[in-house]
This record gives structure tokens, sequence and C-alpha cells, in this order.
């Protein structure tokens, strides 16, 4: 029987609305397995280095971090583009930075109570900011403990509270965790940390002194964000064989001591608690995380370690 033309009319306006349902449940199903629109940033080396092995160790976090269909790509000599599906600019951001993980022994504490002591040596070398400080250097390397610090004249301890952190970086370790005057911001601005060093860093308002690492990023096998039984986000990460034995002497160490392990990434104490027993495997990495922080942790101790190229995104 023939069509009607209204009937014809009706047909072909219900054929086409079939017709944008289904190419929007094509685009809906492409853009849930697509992981959504791409992100890109730009990463650009701020030093010499092997930008090749910079861009395999990206691309190896992006993947670690399960990012949709991620890529790394030259843009010149000191360009990397990241790309990837469902990401924000500022998770791809947070990847590109150093990663330099540090397991620390905890040595002294300064918490401006006039209670900490330092056991190290005076200084047997003199750095180059000491001409500036003249008096007040000579008069800070003779001091071992921090009431001994707190009583110095103004002037001697008021020549450290303008030093930028560069500077301070080169002075004693023992000079910057007594000094009051000697503060967390520029503590925290220092330049990039040297395993086989000790350093001073800052634990909120308090500075602790650190041993030279006992533990590096490349002791990390793999890293996983997970949730605590308390519910927050943790990283636990595994060591390689060779240094899961050099991790639970640490533990030992500092179990029987009473003593507390600090976990340094880029400079930062993320965490310092006093060790609990000795650990024999996994460590379980704790702090304030939330969880894109906890997957990005993961990623940067799962993609290799430090990346041997420092970048910077704009």
């Amino acid at each position: 029987m023939a069509l009607r033309g209204r009937q014809v009319v009706v047909l072909v306006a219900v054929a086409a609305v079939v017709v944008v349902l289904a190419v929007a449940g094509i685009v809906l199903v492409l853009s849930k397995v697509g992981g959504g629109a791409p992100v890109s940033v730009t990463a650009t080396a701020t030093a010499d280095g092997d930008l090749e092995v910079t861009r395999a160790m990206l691309l190896a976090r992006m993947k670690a971090a399960k990012l949709h269909d991620p890529s790394v790509t030259r843009d010149g000599d000191r360009r990397l583009v990241l790309t990837a599906r469902g990401a924000t600019a500022a998770e791809l951001k947070a990847l590109t930075a150093p990663g330099r993980l540090h397991l620390r022994r905890v040595a002294a504490a300064a918490d401006g109570s006039g209670a900490a002591t330092s056991s190290l040596p005076a200084p047997t070398s003199t750095p180059a900011v000491a001409a500036t400080l003249g008096d007040a250097y000579t008069a800070a390397a003779a001091v071992t403990t921090e009431q001994e610090a707190q009583a110095l004249p103004a002037p001697v301890r008021a020549a450290f509270a303008s030093l930028p952190p560069e500077d301070v970086a080169t002075l004693p370790a023992r000079m910057r965790l007594l000094i009051p005057e000697i503060r967390c911001e520029q503590l925290t601005a220092r330049p990039a940390d040297v395993a086989g060093e000790p350093v001073v860093a800052c634990e909120g308002p308090t500075k602790l002194l650190l041993d030279p690492a006992t533990i590096t990023g490349t002791d990390i096998a793999s890293a996983e964000a997970t949730r605590s039984e308390q519910g927050r986000w943790v990283v636990i990460a595994a060591f390689r064989p060779d240094a899961q034995a050099k991790f639970t002497n640490l533990s030992k160490q500092l179990y029987d001591a009473r003593g507390r392990l600090a976990i340094v990434l880029d400079n930062t104490v993320v965490s310092a608690p006093q060790m609990a027993g000795v650990i024999p495997g996994d460590v379980q990495i704790t702090g304030t995380f939330t969880a894109p922080e906890a997957r990005t942790l993961a990623a940067q101790l799962s993609g290799g370690g430090e990346l041997p190229v420092p970048l910077t995104v704009a």
C-alpha cells in the first residue's frame, strides 16, 4: 500500500532522530574508550643532559599512572611534549618533577625549644660566603647546641637571615640546623640534594639534620598508590633485591635506636616517622596525599627514578 505524504515525512523524521542518536552514542562510546580529549603540556630542559632517556622515563611514568594514549615527543633540542587523554595539565606537569627520592636517618631536630644538639664535627673547609659574613661566620661555626645559637648576639644571627638559598646550602650542616635565623624558606629553596651528603630540611616548622641517603629512587623496583586501613592515600614501594637487605638493615638500626626515617622527595620531607619495627619487605610512604598526588608519586618511583634532565613547564 502506498504511503501518504504525511506518513513519509514522519518516517523520515524518525529515521533522522535514530541516526542522530546513533551518532551520539558512537561519540559517547569513543569518548569513554579514548579517555576524553587529548591534553598536552610542553616541558623545557633547563640543563644539558640525555633528553632521549628523559623522554623514555616520562613515557614510563605516564604508563605507570595509567593515562590513556600517553605519548612524549621531541620538539626541537630542548623541548618535550607530553600528551594523554583524560588527564589534566596539572597531572602531566606533576609527572615532569625530578622524582629524586632519598631515605635518610634523622640525626637531630631543631624546633626552637633550645634542646637540639649536633654530633657533627666542626667544619673543615670554609665556604666562599664566609667572607661576606665575616665575624658572624666565625662565631656561628663554634656553636654546637641550639641553646648556644640562641645566645649569639643579635647582629651575628641577623647576618644569616638575608642569605639566598644557594649560599645557605654551602654552609656547614651544623650551622644550618642550629642558627635560628636560617629559616625553612631558605632551606626548602636549596639546590638539589646530593645523596652522599648530609642535608638540613624541614618537616613543618622543625628543621631536621639528615644523614647521607641510604636508599635512593634507583633502589625502588615498583610502587603503587592505594588506601591504607585508615582510608588515607599511601604509596607502597617494593625494593630491588639488592636494596631490600640494605633497607631491612637500616630499619633494624633505627628500630633498635628508636630513631626516625625521613622520606625526602625533591628536597621536601614527605614524612619522618619513628621506626616502629624491622621491615623485611615493602615500605609504606605516608603523607597528606590526595589521590592524584599518590598516583603521581607512585608513577615517579615506578618510572626509573630521578630524571637525568631538569625540566620546567610554563
